[in-house]
Order: C-alpha cells, then structure tokens, then sequence
C-alpha cells in the first residue's frame, strides 16, 4: 500500500477529455461517464467468447446541440485522458460508436447543467499507453482483450 492507501500498481485517472468532430473539450464528461461492460454469454458455465451486447453512460456537462445531435446520429466520439501511475501520464483513448437507447438531463439553478446517454456500443476501442486493449465491433462480430482475439473463428464458420 502507499501513503494514499492505493495499491503500489494503482492507476489514477488525472484528466478525461470528450473530442466531437474534431473539437477538444476538456472537463466536459461527468463523474457519470462509465466504459461499458463486456460480459460473455455462457453455456452450462462455459464462456462462449460472444459478447452480450454492451452500454455505456456518457455524461456530458454541456448543452450544446452540436453534442446532442452527434451523439444522436451515433457518430463516433473520442475520449481522451491520462493514466497517472507511479507518477507518470500514459496516454488513454476510448474511440466510442453506437446507439442512444436513454438520455436525460439535469437542470438546478445553481449547479453544472449535464446530458446523460446511455449509449449501445457497436463499436469500443482502448488505447493506453499507444497498445490497444480492448477491441469491440458489434457486426462484423469482433471481440479482442490486449490483443487477444476471445472468438477468433467466430465470424469464418457462420
């Protein structure tokens, strides 16, 4: 454990930037943003190595029509941040495509306006650090975990 009471191999999140059609708005994502979860679908407790379909939640803490319409029309968007562990920034960068299945928004006087979307992902890409570790496209079937791919013939026998 170190002083802060993280494992030596924490690895800190320091900054998450949302890039719609090419412009960069740091600070713009929520506490709310989480990657999606990729859970197999399993038979008699055995993995088949296809995905049941993920989602993820995109906070945005902007109004702005040109968030809404891009994300609605399920153009692709970027995340980008740094990785801080032992001190130092890696580069991460989340390349998302899909669906709007809900969004919400939450309107206070006096507090950060913000739009939630839950997103079906068709498409996830993982960079850290410059190597890939998650690759996720939904048809053509394609699932690879650090370079891995989890159903390799998938798509050759169908």
């Amino acid at each position: 454990m170190t002083k802060n009471g993280l494992g030596a191999d924490a690895q800190l999140l320091t900054g998450l930037s949302i890039m719609i059609a090419g412009k960069n708005t740091f600070g713009y994502t929520g506490d709310g943003t989480k990657a999606p979860e990729f859970e197999f679908e399993t038979v008699n407790e055995q993995s088949t190595g296809l995905v049941k379909q993920p989602k993820m939640t995109l906070e945005v803490l902007d109004l702005s029509a040109e968030y809404v319409t891009h994300i609605a029309n399920g153009e692709p968007f970027v995340l980008k941040g740094n990785i801080r562990k032992d001190g130092e920034d890696k580069p991460l960068v989340v390349t998302v495509q899909g669906e709007v299945m809900k969004t919400s928004g939450e309107l206070k006087e006096g507090d950060a306006t913000k739009r939630t979307f839950e997103i079906r992902v068709d498409m996830y890409t993982e960079v850290v650090d410059g190597k890939e570790t998650i690759s996720y496209v939904r048809m053509p079937y394609k699932f690879d975990l650090g370079g891995v791919p989890m159903a390799p013939d998938f798509n050759n026998n169908i």
